[in-house]
């Protein structure tokens, strides 16, 4: 019974204990995110403190970033930051929060490598070039089976894609499409999962 209980009293205590604290770089970001959260009662969030996508990117070496769901555009400074030679796109449906993710890039000098996209992914994504991305970013509200395909067809062989917000209930197909070994190697971990396109 005791061996049962285990994983989720490991979890908690996880949870409560972080044995390691990661300094946000962008901070100010991270806190007018929060403000703006608030005030709005809008899903605008700064994904933790941003250094699983921007760790990743710069695991990767990524150059060219696509990202989905701007908020106020910490991520993608966070990202641009960690890969100093690297551009990136980011996609905003919100025209408030692509307004002020500019001026958050805009004031950390930033705008020449990052841009913002206003408009809903699906029509975004759709003007973008096949297989010109080393790394895709999903933090918008749920993925759908047709925006993972765009972002497929964006990911060179060997790219990344980072989908977060999985445990808002994308349907089978995503499920299915993100696990098929023959498509992705995936690893999954909460609602996230981390999977690199393969040929």
């Amino acid at each position: 019974m005791l061996t049962r209980f285990r994983p989720v009293a490991v979890a908690a205590i996880a949870a409560l204990r972080r044995p390691l604290s990661v300094r946000a770089p962008f901070a100010d970001v991270q806190a007018a995110t929060r403000r703006h959260r608030r005030a709005h009662r809008c899903g605008a969030f700064a994904y933790g403190e941003g250094s699983l996508p921007a760790t990743l990117a710069a695991a990767t070496g990524a150059q060219r970033i696509i990202e989905v769901g701007t908020a106020l555009g910490y991520r993608a400074l966070s990202m641009a930051d960690a890969v100093p030679t690297a551009r990136v796109e980011s996609v905003e449906m919100d025209s408030d929060h692509a307004h002020a993710a500019r001026a958050h890039v805009a004031r950390h000098h930033m705008a020449e490598r990052i841009d913002v996209h206003h408009g809903t992914a699906e029509k975004v994504l759709a003007t973008l070039a096949t297989g010109a991305y080393d790394m895709a970013f999903f933090d918008g509200f749920t993925l759908t089976a047709d925006i993972v395909q765009e972002l497929r067809r964006l990911l060179r062989p060997g790219g990344t894609l980072l989908a977060g917000n999985l445990i808002l209930g994308p349907d089978r197909a995503v499920v299915d499409d993100l696990g098929d070994p023959s498509r992705w190697r995936t690893h999954s971990f909460g609602e996230t999962a981390v999977c690199v396109k393969l040929p």
